[in-house]
């Protein structure tokens, strides 16, 4: 949710959901704590290319770090995952603060006896509490980059029989009032085995109520089930065109590593 609003003050959020398991379906749990993902979202034209940091902290805890590059504002997320559900039961999100500390300004929370997602975030001008509606038994909140959906590819016992989830999205400079929107379901189709930028990779089509005719080409991992790429039509940020998101590398860094890029952010800089 709001990572414009991180650069000011206002809150970035993440909903992550899932656990991994072997992507080839063996039961056998993936050793993935400590994992650094850093991925590149951008719009399809590789225009307004932003880092997305993922940083798997525990197996019912991911962080996440997002800037366009260092010494300027960036967002910092924390999100607790529901195991049984695939999805975030908890998100703490705000900005990232210099020496790695983070300042949080908003939750959101998903009660799935009511089916309902609930946001309250504390904006530079007013407090928004807002819900909606989400019945689908896994969401992913679109404006997070994928870090949700590659957690729940891990975990697919059979990713080629396809699946399904919801897209609920934070909408930044809504012209209606409405931040939290769910945009629909979304239904990944397998489509073929082939080579993504040297990875070798399972490639969906992603379409369905959420999508409409905007969906497109989804990448998945071949052996570990990780989100390698994906190129949509509908864009997840206010002032984007489209969506477009890239695996750059994965590092085994674990705590250490990660308190160092954090603080290597603000490190040296002349302002804050």
């Amino acid at each position: 949710m709001f990572d414009k609003l991180a650069y000011i003050g206002a809150a970035g959020l993440l909903a992550l959901g899932g656990y991994a398991t072997d992507v080839l379906g063996n039961g056998e749990t993936e050793a993935v704590e400590g994992r650094i993902y850093h991925y590149v979202r951008s719009n399809r034209d590789g225009s307004s290319p932003e880092n997305v940091y993922v940083y798997r902290e525990a197996a019912n805890h991911i962080e996440v770090y997002k800037a366009v590059e260092r010494c300027t504002g960036a967002a910092f997320v924390s999100a607790w995952i529901d195991t049984e559900t695939g999805s975030a039961s908890t998100i703490q999100g705000g900005r990232l603060m210099p020496e790695a500390r983070h300042e949080n300004f908003a939750t959101v929370s998903y009660d799935p006896a009511a089916t309902m997602l609930r946001a309250e975030a504390a904006l530079p001008d007013q407090m928004i509490r807002q819900q909606v509606r989400v019945e689908e038994p896994i969401y992913h909140l679109y404006d997070f980059d994928l870090a949700t959906l590659s957690v729940q590819t891990m975990a697919l016992e059979d990713p080629r029989a396809g699946f399904s989830f919801g897209l609920p999205l934070i909408w930044t400079e809504p012209e209606d009032g409405r931040f939290v929107r769910h945009l629909g379901r979304a239904d990944a189709v397998y489509v073929r085995e082939e080579d993504y930028h040297g990875t070798a990779a399972l490639r969906f089509e992603v379409g369905g109520t959420a999508f409409g005719e905007n969906g497109g080409p989804l990448w998945i991992d071949a052996q570990s089930g990780h989100v390698l790429g994906a190129e949509w039509g509908i864009p997840n940020h206010a002032g984007m065109e489209d969506f477009a998101i890239r695996l750059m590398d994965v590092e085994d860094g674990g705590e250490a590593g990660w308190n160092a890029l954090l603080t290597s952010h603000f490190e040296g800089c002349p302002t804050v």
